[in-house]
């Protein structure tokens, strides 16, 4: 169990040292794309010193992030488990609509390339930022397979970073695509789908 536990530590850290500074890099850029974008591919050396420094702030506290944990049982495995399979299925959704190209943010850089529509369909016909909810959703899952209340808590900071971010994103997509962006927001949620009925005619005696 205890080999286990430090396999599953290790995966956790190495995730957040991966994933954890995107969103620093992403609010430096977004909300000032106009400073960012004559420089081109140029402004991704500003992810260096960003990750460089969130990943300096984690390994100086990677004893705290795992010193207190919750009870973990049968319960928190599966429920762990559950969402970092949701995850992956959110991930092979995202790959079929956009290319690595797109998803690493090219675009933002080089609008002309981004394609003439709005992409609508598969996961993007249900949720506009899949991939931030995917990027939230790992940390809860690695907090509740390690119990470690600092994942947790990186996940909370997750959580409130990309709900910064979007509004920024969107209001570049909604430069670049106009009205049909728009309407695509007011049709399409941001990170958490709706559960739409069918509802059925019924008539009345």
């Amino acid at each position: 169990m205890q080999m286990l536990t430090t396999i599953l530590d290790v995966a956790a850290f190495l995730y957040a040292l991966a994933f954890f500074p995107a969103p620093f890099f992403w609010l430096l850029i977004h909300p000032a794309i106009e400073f960012w974008r004559p420089k081109g591919n140029r402004a991704y050396w500003v992810a260096l010193p960003v990750w460089a420094a969130v990943g300096l702030a984690l390994f100086l506290v990677r004893a705290p992030l795992f010193a207190h944990r919750l009870d973990r049982g049968a319960l928190t495995w599966v429920l762990g488990c559950s969402v970092l399979a949701l995850v992956a299925w959110l991930d092979r959704q995202v790959f079929r609509e956009f290319s690595v190209r797109r998803l690493i943010g090219l675009p933002e850089f080089h609008p002309e390339r981004g394609g003439d529509e709005v992409v609508r369909a598969g996961i993007y016909a249900h949720l506009r930022h899949p991939r931030y909810l995917g990027y939230i959703l790992t940390f809860f899952g690695l907090g509740l397979l390690t119990g470690a209340l600092g994942i947790f808590a990186l996940a909370i900071v997750t959580v409130l970073m990309y709900v910064i971010i979007a509004p920024f994103e969107e209001r570049e997509l909604q430069n670049r695509y106009g009205a049909a962006y728009d309407a695509y927001a007011r049709e399409v949620p941001r990170f958490i789908p709706r559960l739409r009925r069918k509802l059925r005619a019924s008539v009345s005696t």
